[in-house]
């Protein structure tokens, strides 16, 4: 009998799904353009695209969503996403907490595969992900309390973790230079460095503690590509702390708030090549950007389930070519930005007049009066001229 109301489930699932695609193959799928801030002023990032899974390359886009695909994991579709990181331009990972291992999207070929869910080096509950320059990728289980290494073919190079070394790895960065592993260990309210060469713990810095240089349930970290400097979401005491490649402090900024430049739930954290520092807060749904000293740059999201806004933001990465990562855990998607640096600029000269020149459509025009997408700064801070100056710079 169950057989039976299963096969009819399906039946049912797949005549709504035909339905929806049938109504969805009336209508053109327009691009989404979003620029930040808005016109007039200078763009500083643009909305390039969200990744789902094995939906965003399938030709049958929507029945996917419903019914999966047979020898893929659910419908290859991220569940409950959370870290991210990529490799070159065409690599990225997404460990997903719900499905229990990473997804490997390769953008060029167009198709999804895992990582992590071989017996050997099988996940359990993947949070951080990151990569070395070999193409190797890492991944931190928060229930095994392990960090695992994985060649770029998916075989497990190494696995830290002995009995009580972690108690909650989570944030993961790779410094190739100095082949070392920067790890976050929650519970432990520090930050241990490993070997990337034998996996071998380097050494620890940090306590429980909410002076400068102690943590209070960090979750993810960063590393500044130009000297090699570490940032850290220090999460329960609203903070995001700088240090040297050793560990030794140089800066903190942050306190609780909901006023902008505040912080209620710091989570993701990346830096990008001229040194400005993305946070996103988890309670506000929002990407801030500071600049070294602390100082509010930007801002743009809101809640929300479209592109621009998000419903549960958690990891986030930028990588050399200053695109931005951004994990959406609740709607289960990746939005991709470009932030629009001196170099980019100089290597697009056509795709940055066309920003230039962008005037939004009057769809566009009306969610933004329902501040659903970025307001423009004056809008943002119409009585606060410090906060302006600050974001005019940048």
């Amino acid at each position: 009998m169950n057989s039976i109301i299963k096969s009819l489930l399906k039946i049912v699932i797949i005549i709504g799904a035909g339905i929806f695609l049938t109504a969805c193959s009336t209508k053109k799928v327009e691009k989404v353009t979003i620029v930040i801030p808005n016109p007039p002023e200078e763009p500083r990032l643009f909305y390039i695209d969200s990744y789902h899974g094995g939906s965003n390359f399938s030709e049958n886009k929507a029945i996917d969503l419903f019914i999966g695909k047979e020898g893929t994991r659910a419908s290859g579709n991220l569940f409950k996403p959370y870290g991210v990181t990529a490799y070159g331009d065409n690599l990225m990972y997404v460990s997903d907490t719900a499905v229990g291992v990473v997804f490997k999207f390769d953008l060029k070929n167009k198709k999804v595969s895992f990582i992590g869910d071989k017996s050997e080096g099988r996940l359990g509950m993947p949070i951080g992900v990151a990569t070395d320059a070999d193409g190797n990728i890492y991944a931190s289980d928060a229930k095994q309390k392990k960090v695992f290494g994985y060649a770029p073919d998916g075989k497990l190079i190494f696995a830290i973790g002995k009995k009580n070394e972690l108690k909650r790895p989570t944030g993961l960065a790779v410094n190739s230079k100095l082949q070392r592993l920067y790890v976050v260990d929650t519970k432990a309210h520090n930050i241990k460095v490993y070997s990337l060469t034998d996996g071998k713990e380097l050494f620890l810095f940090g306590k429980r503690g909410d002076e400068a240089g102690e943590f209070n349930f960090p979750t993810n970290i960063a590393i500044d590509r130009r000297n090699g400097n570490i940032v850290v979401s220090d999460t329960q005491n609203f903070r995001v702390q700088i240090f040297d490649k050793d560990g030794e402090f140089i800066h903190k900024f942050g306190k609780i708030g909901d006023l902008p430049g505040m912080f209620a739930r710091p989570k993701g954290i990346g830096v990008d090549t001229e040194g400005h520092i993305y946070v996103a807060d988890a309670a506000f749904n929002q990407i801030q950007i500071f600049d070294q000293k602390g100082r509010l740059l930007l801002f743009f999201g809101g809640h929300g389930g479209q592109p621009g806004t998000f419903r549960q933001v958690a990891g986030l990465y930028v990588d050399q070519n200053d695109k931005v990562y951004i994990v959406d855990g609740i709607s289960g998607v990746v939005q991709v930005y470009q932030y629009v640096s001196k170099k980019w600029k100089e290597a697009h000269p056509r795709e940055y007049k066309k920003l230039k020149e962008y005037k939004p459509k009057k769809k566009e025009t009306d969610l933004k009066k329902t501040k659903q997408v970025p307001l423009n700064i004056e809008e943002q801070f119409p009585k606060d001229e410090k906060l302006k100056k600050n974001m005019l710079k940048f």
